[in-house]
């Protein structure tokens, strides 16, 4: 229910704070008093445009703001809310506020956080329902019209139309999991060969993890000891070796000539036989040290053949490096990935076939149901159709025909049915619409075309005197319902407001007393002249003032004793 409203800046409103009650809250006040105001007001709140002479002052900003108590919403509305707005609600409360200025965008907030206005707009649909020069109308609505209709069946109905709706969600679910599996499988079919090639690319390698750093310090060393082959083979030949193919003498062989020569003249002089004796020593060091270097060259292990293997290992390597990771923990990673693509791949056709079976059980129930639904649908239909036209004709409408219009919408995407393949919902096979012709020889129209006015608004009070139970939303405000009716039709009109706001709250502007003597809170609203400027004020209404007002709503301004004492007794019978 609305608790509070505060407006400000708004026509005629400098600032105006009004608290609403439980039951039946009444709007009264002299013809151009500026009552609607306060519905527009409420219309704001909901996410209706703004016109530009609303701003009292151009200068300042137009706020509406209103607190909603959540007490009297079932837990799945308020889960709806919440689900809608993704807004926690403390203490099943709810604050509205809308704020305008001029030739600029409006700012919502609910709860203090800034929303959009759509958002907006959504939720107000949960909280109020308008009827009148408004657009609030939930009946108005043709998405709603299979909810009314369902909620007077009976609880087998309900719960058959429970477990419909559990085994449709269930459907739902399983029917995008096997579209999501399905456009998988698709995808991971199309590059099957690919995902196998490099699946027994990498096999093949056999690769261990630090295989790599192994091998290319192994290839170090091995490569080191060519190096020093290579180097001592050369010196020992250059020292050591015959060499007479290349045209060389070794070392030695040219220190055994040498010393040959100086053998020939030694005994000639003694310095040469000293210099022949320091070639002596000389070759004889040669010779060691090319034993030596031949000792050194024949203990090094150099295996060609493995240091050709162990190159084109690591050729190997990193061929697989550049193609599916920078390491071999990577590559045996990605290989991982490849083997879990290919098992799925096997699962998905597993849970394909699975899907498919388990939807197709499904769908042969949801069908049972629906049509079992369809079929009580309409017998529920057809005695509510007898329900409101005898509340029309209560309402001095008598000519009025009421059709409710329940149809299956083909779909070629939806279920087999019969020769037809019809679009299901979460509440079964019907698109449900009422239809409505107010006079005789009138065609019936959707009821969603009717043209604003009291006569909309009559019409509206009749079905929610039969539906008010099947509606959920907690407010219901009717602006104007009395315009042109007399006093018997205006008891009447009361008599159902006053039934209405035993399950809802009711707003109700009016002119006519039998209305403003069953109100459980009785708003006067009037015009007064403030600076030169004029504004309008709000007072509740209790005790002699509010008697005071019904006599004036009775006999005008000129009210005398005889009005009063009439009042008296309205109020009196109310109070019965």
């Amino acid at each position: 229910m609305i608790v509070y409203l505060k407006i400000k800046n708004f026509a005629l409103i400098d600032e105006l704070s009004v608290e609403f009650e439980k039951g039946l809250n009444v709007v009264t006040g002299e013809t151009g008093a500026g009552k609607s105001m306060l519905i527009e007001a409420i219309n704001v709140i909901l996410g209706a445009p703004i016109s530009q002479n609303w701003f009292k002052d151009k200068k300042e900003p137009l706020e509406v703001e209103a607190l909603f108590y959540l007490d009297s919403i079932s837990q799945r509305q308020k889960q709806k809310l919440q689900d809608t707005g993704k807004i926690f609600f403390e203490d099943d409360e709810i604050i509205i506020r809308r704020e305008i200025q001029q030739n600029r965008r409006s700012k919502c907030f609910i709860n203090n956080q800034l929303v959009t206005l759509s958002l907006l707009q959504e939720l107000g649909n949960y909280l109020i329902d308008l009827h009148g020069q408004h657009s609030h109308q939930s009946l108005l609505n043709s998405g709603y019209h299979i909810d009314y209709v369902d909620s007077f069946g009976s609880s087998h109905f309900s719960e058959k139309k429970e477990q419909f709706y559990n085994y449709y969600k269930q459907w739902q679910a399983k029917t995008k999991q096997l579209r999501e599996i399905e456009e998988k499988h698709s995808e991971f079919i199309s590059k099957k060969d690919y995902l196998l090639f490099q699946l027994k690319e990498i096999e093949q390698v056999k690769l261990k993890e630090g295989e790599d750093g192994e091998l290319e310090e192994l290839l170090k060393v091995i490569q080191h000891n060519v190096r020093i082959k290579e180097i001592t083979e050369k010196a020992y030949e250059i020292l050591f070796e015959d060499n007479s193919s290349a045209g060389e003498a070794p070392v030695f062989d040219t220190l055994t000539r040498i010393i040959s020569n100086f053998s020939t003249i030694s005994s000639l002089d003694e310095r040469i036989n000293n210099i022949k004796i320091q070639l002596s020593d000389i070759q004889l060091k040669v010779e060691d040290i090319s034993s030596q270097i031949m000792e050194y060259k024949d203990k090094i292990d150099l295996d060609v053949a493995q240091l050709q293997e162990i190159e084109e290992r690591l050729n190997l390597i990193n061929h697989l490096k550049h193609k599916y990771g920078n390491s071999i923990e990577e590559i045996l990673k990605y290989y991982e990935n490849l083997q879990k693509q290919l098992n799925s791949m096997e699962d998905d056709e597993t849970n394909i076939e699975r899907l498919k079976k388990e939807i197709g059980e499904d769908e042969k129930i949801l069908i049972e149901l629906s049509l079992e639904l369809s079929r009580e649908r309409k017998s529920i239909a057809r005695q509510l159709e007898k329900n409101i036209v005898l509340e029309l004709a209560e309402l001095n409408m008598k000519d009025c025909k009421f059709v409710i219009q329940i149809e299956e919408q083909e779909d070629k995407n939806g279920l087999a049915i019969g020769d037809k393949r019809l679009k299901i919902a979460y509440n079964g096979i019907d698109r449900v619409e009422f239809f409505i012709s107010t006079n005789i020889g009138e065609k019936i129209k959707p009821l969603v075309d009717i043209v604003s006015g009291g006569e909309v608004s009559r019409i509206m009070l009749g079905l929610k005197s039969v539906l008010s139970r099947a509606d959920q939303i907690p407010v219901m405000i009717f602006d104007e319902i009395d315009s042109g009716v007399g006093a018997r039709l205006g008891e009447i009109i009361a008599s159902k407001l006053a039934k209405i706001a035993k399950e809802h709250q009711v707003i109700a502007v009016t002119h006519l007393p039998q209305i403003a003597c069953r109100a459980n809170q009785h708003l006067y609203i009037s015009k007064y002249i403030s600076d030169n400027k004029t504004a309008l004020s709000l007072k509740r209404l209790t005790g002699e003032e509010q008697l005071y007002e019904i006599a004036r709503m009775l006999d005008g301004d000129k009210y005398g004793s005889i009005s009063i004492e009439h009042a008296k007794k309205m109020l009196y019978q109310k109070g019965e």
